[in-house]
């Protein structure tokens, strides 16, 4: 990320003591192109007690709306709302949604199909069982039973750190940036992922924004394990693609995924010759160190 630039700042003495409205911008050119993020400030004295900002990219092509413009015009409204009624600003107004203290695990995993006791579900609960028995604590998140709404495209997360959605996210975040191994099990549905999963991963730009801005860095490895019904490479391209961009965006190292298809005629993943062995040892393959040179 870019330095922050003070644009403007307005001191303001009161009855209530001394206020600061200061706005600033910061280039995030680094993370999206041409990104610029315009952040106002009230401070008490030394003490932040209300924070707006918005960025370039909320404006709508060829919009008449500009960012730059409305920062200054909510600048100067604060100012005056400051000077004309100073004991509103006087208790900290911080609005965001904070992870959860808990809920910590070396190894999450993610399983996307909504078969409680399905193929996918079957697959997770192999890595599952692998991870105890190597001693890891490990997280399984059953996509289907939790709430879990799409992206908005607000750029909250990019402004102030937090995603405003009110549903489970928070926990899996919390968990992903903790991981040292993901795994991604998961269906194909019409070529791709399931949605709830799919929701997931759009919703996943608010752990981006905590890696490219408040340096919240993920260090983990990723496997995905991937099964169809029709038999061929083909049902997978679209999968393997999405996953595969979901974990590079995160700063995850994505190993080699595990695909079995054929599922229509098998019908159980467990009856598959060698299935269980290769997903397995694809598992165990992530905690074995190597050379990354």
């Amino acid at each position: 990320m870019g330095e922050s630039a003070r644009e403007l700042t307005e001191i303001i003495e009161t009855p209530e003591g001394t206020f600061t409205v200061k706005l600033t911008l910061d280039d995030l050119g680094s993370i999206y192109p041409g990104m610029i993020r315009y952040t106002i400030e009230v401070l008490h004295g030394t003490t932040t007690v209300y924070t707006y900002a918005i960025n370039s990219y909320e404006a709508p092509p060829i919009s008449l709306f500009d960012t730059r413009k409305a920062a200054e015009i909510v600048f100067a409204r604060l100012v005056h709302d400051v000077a004309s009624r100073p004991e509103a600003y006087v208790r900290p107004r911080l609005f965001t949604r904070p992870l959860p203290g808990t809920g910590a695990a070396d190894v999450v995993i993610l399983q996307g199909s909504p078969r409680r006791f399905g193929n996918s579900a079957k697959v997770a609960s192999w890595c599952y069982d692998e991870a105890t028995r190597m001693g890891l604590t490990s997280r399984a998140f059953y996509l289907h039973e939790m709430d879990i709404r799409p992206c908005i495209g607000c750029y909250v997360c990019y402004n102030h750190g937090y995603c405003p959605v009110d549903d489970d996210m928070p926990a899996i975040i919390r968990a992903l940036e903790t991981a040292s191994v993901l795994v991604v099990c998961t269906p194909v549905y019409t070529g791709t992922v399931p949605a709830p999963l799919k929701a997931l991963m759009d919703r996943c730009q608010w752990l981006h924004a905590r890696e490219k801005i408040l340096g919240k860095e993920v260090h983990a490895r990723g496997l995905l394990v991937t099964v169809a019904g029709r038999r061929g490479a083909e049902p997978f391209v679209c999968v393997t693609r999405v996953v595969d961009m979901f974990m590079k965006n995160l700063g995850i190292r994505p190993a080699a995924p595990v695909l079995i298809g054929d599922l229509d005629r098998a019908g159980d993943v467990g009856v598959i010759a060698g299935a269980e062995d290769d997903i397995r040892a694809a598992f165990r393959a992530l905690l074995t160190p190597r050379d990354e040179g």
